[in-house]
Order: C-alpha cells, then structure tokens, then sequence
C-alpha cells in the first residue's frame, strides 16, 4: 500500500474516533493533519496479509497448511472472498448464456 493510503486509512480512523466521542476540529486542521502526516513514511503496526492474492498463488499440495496457518479472521474473510467469486461467477455465465 501506497504510504499515501497510509495517510488516509489514518484520516479515515481519526474522523471514526472523533465521531464517535462526539469531537470535531475545524476543516482547517484537519487539512494541515494530512499535510504533515504525508511528510511521514507511515506503515501499520502489523504487516497486512492480502489472503486473496496468496489463494491465488498457492498450490494444491500446500493448501491445508497454507489454511491452517490463516487466523480465524483470516478465514472469514477467505470464506467471504470466495462467496463474492462464485456469486460474480455465476451471475457473468448467466449474463453470457443470455
């Protein structure tokens, strides 16, 4: 992720927080927030696994490890990923059989 996404995705949880203790600043601050948050190379914490894009490269015979050592977070959102597949799936082989 671009350390600009960074900036944002710290942006987007500020303004949650903010809302959801009922707090807000001026625009103008905010603005100068994201300026000087930009001038910082920002990463998270954790380093973010992209579980779609690791399925999409692992092999038959790893699959059950590669499963295995998926948090249950990770899992849910495997299972998620797969059901939104085989729904777009099925929806573009109806829009092709016309």
């Amino acid at each position: 992720m671009d350390n600009k996404d960074y900036v944002a995705q710290v942006m987007d949880d500020w303004y949650s927080s903010m809302a959801a203790n009922n707090v807000s600043v001026q625009p103008k601050a905010s603005t100068l927030l994201g300026m000087v948050l930009a001038n910082y190379d920002i990463k998270p914490k954790h380093d973010v696994r992209d579980i779609w894009d690791e399925y999409l490269i692992i092999s038959g015979g790893q699959f059950k490890g590669w499963y295995d050592s998926l948090t249950e977070e990770q899992r849910e959102e495997w299972h998620t990923q797969i059901k939104s597949f085989q729904t777009k799936r099925k929806t573009n082989k109806a829009l092709l059989k016309g």
